[in-house]
């Protein structure tokens, strides 16, 4: 099983599992395999060992809450039911399958609750702006489509690791017109001193990480492009989930291989590659949740008061 834990935490690592939401959904994956293989921890210490591997799993992403909530309600509920059942009757396999399973269909119903509301905003005729590649602004974009709506995407090609390509690639298989642009084309293009050949009604990001003071951790960029959103007028709402509450300020922005901007790079070179930034509440103008739209400002409160236990450590 260490043999899997650790390409878990390599692909995860590694950005082969992409998506805040895609890593907690892995993070439970990984947790239900391990604790249906390690059996029904019999005293305290073996309780010690599954808790410090869930922590180990929720935390190979430092700017990835949603993962860490999610990996410490399984615990706690965990354990929870198995006090309720009592010893010898707690089918420990079967409860751990059933937990988990209920919490993949919990994450799906948030996101698909999220599309539908967000895609209300979308218009017919209206010009979008979005950044890399984020399940929830797509669902919201997706959806929109669905419903007979009309509507242009611009994007970013998203580097180093061309996340936009995803983007691209999901937008036309929903019939959606998009065009792709430059990463340090995005805050011009967006701005109003572009001219009038691209009017951008509005942009929407995804999120990684929402503060207590309701600023978001998103991909490189989207700062940039928030800022010029800001100076212009123009709208900028943030598809997130409520889960992706950093209660506990455990996000910090992630420094990714240098190899990732410059493969080979001469002998000597000092690169700094930031995975993330940070966007001042400010720049918000709302987030999309699963209880509609939320101001920055009263993001914490719907976060706790949807999800009391947000903010509890990992433990039994």
């Amino acid at each position: 099983m260490t043999s899997s834990l650790n390409r878990f935490k390599r692909e995860v690592a590694e950005v082969k599992v992409q998506g805040a939401s895609a890593v907690a959904v892995a993070t439970l994956e990984a947790l239900g395999h391990f604790f249906i293989s390690t059996g029904a921890p019999r005293n305290q210490a073996a309780w010690a060992q599954l808790v410090q591997t869930a922590q180990e799993l929720a935390a190979v992403r430092p700017t990835e809450p949603m993962a860490r909530n999610l990996a410490s309600w399984f615990v706690a509920e965990l354990a929870a039911r198995a006090k309720a059942a009592g010893d010898g009757k707690f089918h420990w396999q079967a409860e751990v399958g059933k937990l988990q399973q209920e919490l993949h269909y919990r994450v799906k119903e948030i996101e698909a609750h999220i599309a539908r509301l967000g895609s209300a905003l979308v218009r017919s005729k209206q010009t979008i702006f979005t950044h890399c590649h984020s399940s929830l602004a797509e669902g919201i974009l997706v959806r929109a489509r669905q419903a007979g709506k009309s509507f242009m995407v611009y994007h970013t090609e998203t580097r180093p690791l061309f996340q936009g390509r995803i983007t691209e690639r999901h937008l036309r298989r929903a019939r959606i017109t998009s065009v792709m642009v430059a990463d340090s084309a995005a805050a011009w293009l967006i701005s109003n001193h572009s001219g009038d050949d691209v009017q951008v009604d509005w942009v929407l990001l995804g999120a990684d990480s929402i503060g207590k003071d309701g600023s978001v951790m998103n991909k490189i960029g989207s700062f940039a492009i928030a800022l010029s959103a800001y100076d212009s007028g123009i709208p900028l709402y943030v598809a997130a989930t409520l889960l992706k509450f950093d209660s506990r300020s455990e996000s910090h922005i992630e420094l990714r291989p240098r190899d990732e901007l410059w493969p080979g790079a001469p002998k000597g070179t000092q690169i700094i590659n930031y995975a993330f930034d940070r966007i001042p509440a400010q720049y918000i103008t709302a987030y999309v949740t699963e209880v509609g739209l939320v101001k920055p400002k009263d993001f914490a409160k719907a976060a706790r008061q949807q999800y009391p236990w947000l903010g509890n450590k990992i433990n039994r």
